[in-house]
């Protein structure tokens, strides 16, 4: 039995079940994506953008994919793999490239653990929370069987969600049965992260602007106040500083930081942020958050350095 987990956290916790622990190290809601990254050209691609966005040695990041994609590649059909994943974007975007990989292997038996909720804790971010003992609880009375209605969910939901047209996330939206009952959520979230078509913002860093408004703070205190508004989407801390980040480069920067945000490479530091004038106004409206032509970031499969893609509320719009 292989237990495949994200997070070394909740990997760590593991020890006392049968089998062993695969902890499974990348980031799916983020940098450069197609339906098939497990190809060296695409590992490279997503490696340099790690290392550019949030300095992570690309050969570091590199080995780190070729080692997992190795150690999965390996397992035997026959031998049994429970996914542990929780109901946020982040890791449910990982749940669809695992069992999108694991069809390709023909894996003859998976099965699943997967929540959005746990009896006493009013804030449930994750399974990370709980202890060796609760997770034990969860693995005897919650585990089934991945179907085979639940990977065609997975890889279809893979091919619209690296799809250079987002439209198809949309498409899928409205044909999905749920088999898999919060991946739907996952890909509705993901749309808000697309920049409005009414102020350029996607729907944290409008979030952002409106506490920095109120709020000269520091990395740490931002991070919290977003995340707890935000608990559906799993955003991380490294994630959060690459889009902020992107707020302070261009011509016309929104935020302010007095030194470096986290990287990989420094992963605690001290900065705080406020709004530049620029930002206010486009705060109160007054501006529009101006997209660079060389915008370097990707949503999914779009890449915004040859597609911009807006999000209306209700649907997304190309420009």
């Amino acid at each position: 039995m292989i237990h495949l987990v994200n997070g070394d956290v909740v990997g760590s916790k593991l020890g006392n079940l049968p089998g062993e622990v695969l902890v499974w190290r990348e980031m799916y809601d983020f940098g450069p994506l197609s339906a098939d990254i497990s190809h060296i050209n695409w590992i490279s691609c997503r490696a340099a953008f790690f290392e550019r966005k949030l300095a992570i040695p690309a050969s570091l990041f590199i080995q780190n994919c070729v080692d997992q994609n190795q150690l999965l590649y390996e397992i035997p059909r026959e031998t049994e793999i429970v996914l542990w994943f929780e109901h946020d974007r982040y890791d449910q975007t990982m749940l669809m490239y695992v069992l999108n990989e694991l069809s390709k292997k023909e894996c003859e038996n998976l099965s699943m653990v997967t929540i959005n909720e746990y009896e006493g804790i009013d804030s449930f971010y994750g399974l990370g929370q709980l202890s060796s003992q609760h997770l034990e609880g969860l693995f005897y009375k919650n585990k089934q069987p991945i179907t085979d209605e639940q990977i065609k969910e997975a890889v279809s939901g893979w091919k619209a969600y690296t799809s250079k047209n987002p439209n198809d996330i949309e498409i899928w939206i409205a044909s999905s049965k749920q088999e898999l009952p919060f991946l739907k959520q996952a890909l509705q979230s993901h749309l808000r992260y697309f920049p409005s078509v009414h102020t350029g913002l996607n729907e944290v860093e409008a979030l952002v602007l409106k506490y920095l408004n109120t709020n000269t703070c520091p990395f740490v205190e931002l991070f919290q106040a977003i995340t707890v508004q935000k608990i559906n989407d799993g955003i991380g801390d490294l994630y959060f500083a690459a889009m902020l980040n992107e707020l302070m480069t261009g011509p016309s920067p929104l935020l302010e930081a007095d030194g470096p945000l986290p990287s990989f490479q420094n992963p605690e530091p001290k900065a705080r942020l406020k709004l530049t004038s620029y930002g206010l106004d486009v705060l109160n409206g007054q501006k529009y958050q101006i997209v660079a032509v060389e915008h370097d970031w990707w949503l999914g499969g779009v890449n915004f350095k040859e597609d911009y893609w807006f999000w209306n509320r209700n649907k997304l719009k190309k420009i």
